[in-house]
């Protein structure tokens, strides 16, 4: 019974973290705050600096993998800002109907097809050559992907870190 109310956070944001990091919401820093939050609230017990500095970097290594991958990797087609922030806007909202339709494996697919239909909208409009449209929707569509397979193995990680920084250090 000592240290449930401690498990019972820490084995919902277990849960919860990277469920919200594949719904495209902030999983990740949930994940970071709840390691950050435990080695602040009982220092003696869930400090640990080797863990804490894993967890930032590996946070901030998703964090950057996502943007990186996301605004570069399409951007490299030449195409607009205007575009690679309204490709952004077309998978978030991709995300969202894929997770109304079929949670968590709809939030995937819904948001590389909502990056892939935006970016083959945008560029058919602006062109009118539907070779052009098809091969921006399919970076679009791969780079949306990279970018939620960098930012998932990240949440998954910091989910390790949470439990061995809570669940190995109270037994």
């Amino acid at each position: 019974m000592e240290y449930l109310v401690e498990r019972l956070i820490a084995g919902t944001m277990l849960i919860l973290g990277p469920l919200l990091t594949i719904f495209d919401l902030p999983g990740n820093t949930f994940l970071l705050i709840t390691c950050l939050g435990f080695a602040v609230y009982d220092e003696a017990l869930f400090w640990n600096s080797r863990l804490l500095a894993a967890a930032v970097l590996i946070y901030a290594m998703g964090e950057g993998w996502e943007f990186c991958v996301s605004l570069f990797g399409i951007k490299r087609k030449k195409v607009s800002w205007l575009a690679v922030l309204l490709i952004g806007i077309g998978g978030f909202i991709g995300t969202l109907a894929g997770t109304a339709v079929l949670p968590v494996l709809g939030s995937f697919a819904g948001g590389i097809a909502g990056a892939y239909m935006t970016a083959f909208l945008y560029e058919y409009l602006n062109s009118g050559r539907s070779d052009n449209a098809l091969a921006l929707a399919m970076q679009a569509a791969k780079v949306r992907f990279l970018a939620l397979i960098g930012k998932l193995a990240a949440g998954i990680l910091l989910a390790v870190i949470l439990f061995r920084q809570v669940f190995w250090n109270t037994f």
